[in-house]
């Protein structure tokens, strides 16, 4: 069997569908071999884009996201998107073409080490050889999903394709051919992969302060430290619960809602953990690091335990706000704790909540957090007047059906989002591990793909719009129905909002003067410029009513940006 073809074969029987990138010469046998397997190819714009849509896929299928680049630049490219499935936890297979084994090391035109490029990205990297590919697409396919999941990379020499695969297993089972196991930024270790059968039950109490670089977990008599998280959870009065990335991404949404049922815990959640349990229930008191969150301190300075449930500190690390309370951390795998005296608990998510069942609600929390969130949403609709971007999302929630999936993108909007947009019967879909910029237009496409019809609304600034402008073309290419707003204030607001902490006047951050787009369409997408509500709100009527991609420029007021965005 071609090696191609067992590729595409191997991956088909994954599930995978679709794959994204942008070719080179030596891609057209996997091309051909992948399109008679049934997997169809999705040229991008851009290769990073091609990883976002990798990601998005898999969040959104629970199927591995594919990828593609060619040598040297694409791959460089290619490897900018691939951070955000490390950072975001989205299992992912990237591909890219690799000079042959006679020119490793050598001066070459677009020659570059792709296994030095992708090791600090990725939670594993390989180079394929026809000796070692069963052994490398099993292990990828294998170590991608496990936890946390996150992108492997596999380099394609350009003389490979067109070989005979040798598929007999080898002796010890392990990877053979050239690989490199490298330690990514998260601690996860290719030779390790995170199982969690091996790490049902393990309990570890974090040594060392916040501040110490060499202050990771030091291990202890697991039934120990079971039996003293037992005695916090028995003895807290008055604890809170911080849901976070992982327990969204495991769906313990409905058993903390069944817990809660019977526990009356205030409940806090991460920007990705938004949607975890309803916007509208009792103990729901808002969302860490977004827009007014300062308005929670007065909640978590009152607990006498907090309890992080699948809180993944990629988003906003403990250190950050957790006051000098005990800790008690659930998660699916050991993490890099270093808070003093934090116990960690590591089990599969459904088991959390047998640990937490003696736990004691408090009616005075829930009803202090209930009141916090009245206040947070008082303060958003007592805006000032003026076409202010909590106008233009205060509208569009109001508007857009409760299944639309939602992407986001970076800026100081999607702090306003992640505080105001209620996630109901539908997806909000952002980055907070990785956040880069230009995320929510490849991020909307990777949806419309993945959907079932349902209305796919992208949010995002001019400056990130910009990044991935070339994506319109795909978009109208392959046919698909977006609703683009694009929040147009002509600056980096975000930054230039930093600026003004450090007291800097605004400099480096204007992005344009007067129309972004200056024209009714772009790449032949109709454009709507609006600057009020009632035009806003006639546009995304009519986008709603109509097959075709729809880009609408709203001009707003970004001046209330500065009293909203919290300080990190």
């Amino acid at each position: 069997m071609k090696i191609e073809d067992y590729i595409a074969e191997r991956l088909r029987a994954a599930g995978v569908r679709r794959f994204f990138g942008i070719p080179g010469g030596p891609s057209i046998p996997y091309m051909e071999a992948f399109r008679k397997a049934g997997i169809e190819f999705i040229l991008t714009a851009h290769e990073a884009s091609a990883a976002v849509m990798a990601d998005v896929t898999a969040r959104l299928t629970g199927v591995t996201g594919v990828c593609h680049a060619t040598f040297g630049p694409g791959a460089v490219n290619l490897a900018s998107g691939v951070g955000g499935s490390l950072l975001d936890r989205s299992p992912v297979i990237a591909l890219t073409s690799e000079m042959p084994d006679s020119w490793l090391g050598r001066t070459a035109q677009m020659n570059i080490d792709h296994q030095a490029l992708f090791g600090p990205l990725t939670k594993a990297t390989f180079r394929l050889s026809p000796g070692n590919v069963r052994e490398v697409i099993d292990r990828s396919l294998a170590l991608a999903n496990e936890e946390y999941p996150g992108p492997v990379h596999i380099g394609l020499p350009s003389d490979l394709a067109g070989s005979q695969a040798c598929l007999a297993a080898s002796d010890t089972g392990m990877v053979t051919g050239t690989t490199l196991q490298v330690s990514s930024p998260t601690g996860i270790r290719s030779e390790t992969g995170g199982d969690s059968e091996e790490q049902s039950g393990n309990s570890t109490e974090a040594g060392g302060n916040s501040g110490e670089e060499s202050g990771s977990g030091r291990s202890q008599d697991p039934g120990a430290l079971r039996s003293r998280a037992c005695v916090l959870i028995a003895s807290a009065r008055r604890p809170i619960i911080v849901a976070g990335l992982t327990a969204m991404r495991a769906g313990a949404g409905k058993a903390l809602e069944a817990f809660l049922a019977d526990h009356d815990v205030p409940v806090i959640v991460t920007p990705m953990a938004k949607g975890v349990i309803p916007a509208d229930h009792p103990c729901f008191a808002g969302v860490l690091f977004h827009a007014l969150s300062d308005r929670l301190k007065k909640l978590i300075r009152e607990s006498d335990l907090i309890i992080g449930l699948g809180y993944d500190p990629v988003e906003y690390n403990y250190e950050s706000w957790v006051p000098d309370v005990p800790l008690l951390h659930f998660d699916t795998r050991q993490s890099d704790l270093r808070i003093k005296g934090a116990i960690e608990i590591v089990l599969p998510a459904w088991r959390w909540f047998e640990i937490l069942a003696p736990l004691k609600g408090s009616g005075v929390m829930t009803t202090l957090a209930s009141g916090i969130r009245r206040e947070i949403i008082d303060a958003f609709s007592k805006r000032p007047a003026g076409f202010s971007p909590v106008t233009v999302l205060s509208l569009l929630r109001e508007i857009m059906p409760s299944t639309a999936t939602v992407t986001a993108d970076v800026g100081s909007h999607l702090h306003l989002l992640g505080q105001l947009w209620d996630v109901e019967d539908g997806r909000l879909i952002m980055t907070n591990g990785w956040s880069s910029m230009g995320f929510g237009p490849p991020a909307a496409i990777a949806a419309a793909l993945a959907g079932n019809g349902e209305q796919i609304l992208c949010i995002t600034g001019d400056g990130g719009f910009l990044m991935h402008a070339g994506e319109i073309m795909t978009v109208r290419r392959l046919g698909l129905k977006i609703i683009m707003v694009v929040l147009s204030d002509g600056e980096l607001n975000l930054i230039r909002v930093k600026q003004s902490w450090k007291s800097v006047d605004p400099y480096g951050v204007q992005v344009s003067a007067g129309s972004l787009f200056g024209a009714n369409s772009f790449l032949g997408v109709a454009v709507k410029r609006v600057t009020d509500e009632t035009a806003l709100r006639s546009a995304v009527t009519r986008a709603l009513r109509h097959d075709e991609s729809t880009i609408i420029e709203a001009v707003i007021d970004p001046s209330l940006y500065g009293d909203i965005v919290v300080r990190s």
